[in-house]
């Protein structure tokens, strides 16, 4: 196992490569107008160690890319502009090779981030040291959070909360629900015992991935008290990483609200723009809300530059899904947002510099 304090130099492009791309694709995207998928999301595999009351994904049986086809995957995803992916699952630590990804990825000059329920830390510390951050998984304290993810995984989360923050920035990730709602502020207090970001994500339903969300999903009433809890806990609480306007928007938007190419109505979509997600069996959508909904193309047939030209823009009528308005706001634009996102960076970079030295 590495040890504790020490942070890996991925080999790789220099920052300087990386920022010229990053511009190139922003050139491409603003003045030139043409899409360019600066933010992918990849979901691994479909397998999980754990099984959130929530969540249906470990009850797909899909056949996973090959890591040959992972690999080459990640080459065609530089040579289109990607900036940042997301490694999601099922749990990407499950994943035997996970360590040669990651390691790949970042030769390629890309920003990763890996969400996991964090049971596999310990096991996997070497491939954590290579990332540009964690979220990790967490609903409240001890009782609330086995009920809803599994009997016994809250000792092992807050073990790799601990294990993580020796390495890399940590997120913590919360699911807000009627179960834990009352547990906001315990999970605003475990960022900061932690030194670890946040983000609170209310629960939605995606009909491919989710479980029937009925029981656990939140009231107009309830959310609102939700989120203004959040907007308060956040003037004292910088960890917390929802920018303000994330926020105001969410508090802001009520069934009624519909508009084309909207995220909830207030937020303009950049999926199948700017943002794309790839199934964990290879086909590449341009929104979570949309896998075996749209018409995609399959990366072990086709280039990921033909599955992502394939896909759409978003059309939408609207959704009442907040997941991915962070990045939705970055790339409108937003200036509150954009500041809170040069925050967390600079944040970020600090943490890995002081944990390299």
């Amino acid at each position: 196992m590495s040890q504790p304090g020490i942070y890996s130099k991925s080999v790789g492009y220099s920052a300087v490569s990386n920022l010229l791309r990053l511009g190139k694709s922003l050139v491409k995207l603003y003045l030139l107008r043409q899409r360019v998928p600066l933010f992918v999301q990849i979901l691994l595999t479909s397998r999980c160690n754990s099984r959130c009351k929530y969540c249906n994904i470990p009850l797909r049986d899909q056949k996973e890319l090959s890591t040959e086809r992972i690999l080459s995957l990640i080459d065609e995803m530089a040579a289109a502009g990607t900036y940042r992916v997301g490694l999601y699952g099922g749990e990407p630590l499950l994943r035997g090779d996970i360590f040669t990804i990651v390691q790949h990825a970042k030769k390629k000059g890309l920003m990763v981030h890996l969400y996991t329920n964090g049971l596999l830390v310990k096991q996997n510390i070497d491939t954590i040291r290579l990332l540009d951050g964690i979220f990790i998984s967490i609903d409240g304290p001890e009782e609330i959070h086995n009920e809803l993810r599994g009997k016994g995984s809250f000792k092992k989360v807050i073990e790799a909360i601990e294990l993580s923050t020796q390495y890399v920035p940590v997120y913590l990730m919360t699911v807000l629900t009627k179960q834990n709602k009352k547990y906001i502020s315990y999970i605003s207090e475990l960022s900061i015992k932690y030194d670890c970001l946040v983000n609170y994500q209310l629960v939605f339903e995606t009909p491919s991935l989710s479980a029937d969300v009925s029981p656990y999903k939140l009231d107009t009433s309830e959310r609102e008290e939700c989120i203004n809890e959040i907007l308060e806990l956040k003037k004292r609480n910088s960890n917390i990483a929802l920018s303000n306007t994330n926020l105001q928007r969410m508090l802001d938007w009520t069934p009624s609200l519909q508009k084309k190419g909207y995220q909830c109505g207030v937020i303009k979509c950049w999926n199948g723009r700017g943002a794309c997600v790839i199934d964990s069996d290879g086909a590449l959508y341009s929104c979570y809300q949309l896998i075996g909904k749209e018409k995609a193309l399959n990366l072990n047939e086709h280039t990921f530059q033909g599955a992502f030209d394939y896909i759409n823009s978003c059309t939408c009528l609207t959704c009442d899904v907040g997941c991915g308005a962070e990045y939705n706001l970055w790339l409108s634009l937003n200036p509150e947002s954009v500041l809170n996102l040069v925050g967390l960076l600079r944040r970020s970079s600090r943490r890995k510099s002081s944990l390299h030295h």
